[in-house]
């Protein structure tokens, strides 16, 4: 594989996990009016909890778990192979918070895949 195949491929599977996560705040924001929760803090926090370990957290297995599969291109292995261990550690810091929403909720968490990413040539944003 190409780079500039890896590339494609790292960032449609980045692409399909943003439309999930965008799906997932669609939900979040629909089920808040459908409860008439809007000023009802706890239960926006409930609803969010439990988008965040259906829908979101799984999201971004699935996309890492794709991303391992694919083959890294030729000179680019240890890049590629740091890029994925930075994404699984990170996704262990937000599995592992106490509160998930919390969790995922931190700016940097995602942050040094990011960069990473980016350096690579992927465009692979979580914010």
């Amino acid at each position: 594989m190409t780079k500039a195949e890896f590339v494609k491929q790292a960032d449609a599977l980045c692409a399909e996990r943003q439309e999930e996560w965008k799906a997932a705040l669609a939900s979040y924001n629909q089920e808040v009016q459908e409860r008439n929760a809007t000023n009802k803090l706890q239960v926006q926090e409930e609803i969010a909890t439990g988008l965040l370990e259906k829908e979101m957290i799984p999201a971004v297995s699935k996309q890492l778990e794709a991303m391992e599969a694919l083959p890294a291109p030729e000179g680019g292995e240890e890049q590629v192979s740091k890029m994925i261990d930075t994404l699984s550690k990170e996704l262990e810091k937000v599995e592992g918070e106490k509160n998930p929403v919390y969790g995922l909720a931190k700016s940097h968490n995602f942050e040094k895949f990011e960069e990473e990413a980016k350096k690579y040539g992927l465009n692979c944003s979580f914010g």
